[in-house]
C-alpha cells in the first residue's frame, strides 16, 4: 500500500473496531458472535481485521450486537472528490486485469 491513505481500508479498518469493540462491551466471543450470524469465529476476526463485508453482514452484526447499523460504521474522516477518484480508478483497474 502507498503511504497515501487508502479511504476504503481505513473505513473498513474502522468499522472492524468498532465491531470488536460492541462485541466486548457485550462480553461476546468470537464464536458466540459467529453462531449468531452464521459464521465462522475466524470470519468474525477479519472483519474485525478490517475485511469488507456486505450490507446483509453488517445488519445481521448489528442485530446480534443490539445496535442501529450506523453505529458500526460512524468514523471522523474529512472525504475529498480525490478519494472518490481514487476508489473509482482502482475499481476501473481491477476490472481491466479481470478481463485480459
Amino acid at each position: 500500500m502507498s503511504i497515501e491513505k487508502d479511504v476504503l481500508l481505513d473505513f473498513l479498518s474502522h468499522m472492524g473496531s468498532a465491531i470488536r469493540k460492541k462485541r466486548k462491551e457485550k462480553r461476546m466471543s468470537l464464536e458466540k458472535l459467529g453462531l449468531e450470524i452464521g459464521l465462522t469465529r475466524m470470519q468474525v476476526h477479519r472483519i474485525e481485521k478490517g475485511y469488507n463485508i456486505t450490507i446483509e453482514t453488517l445488519l445481521k452484526l448489528s442485530l446480534a450486537l443490539g445496535i442501529a447499523p450506523n453505529e458500526l460504521i460512524k468514523f471522523d474522516y474529512n472525504f475529498k472528490k480525490e478519494d472518490l477518484e481514487k476508489l473509482v480508478n482502482k475499481s476501473k483497474g481491477n476490472k481491466a486485469k479481470a478481463v485480459k
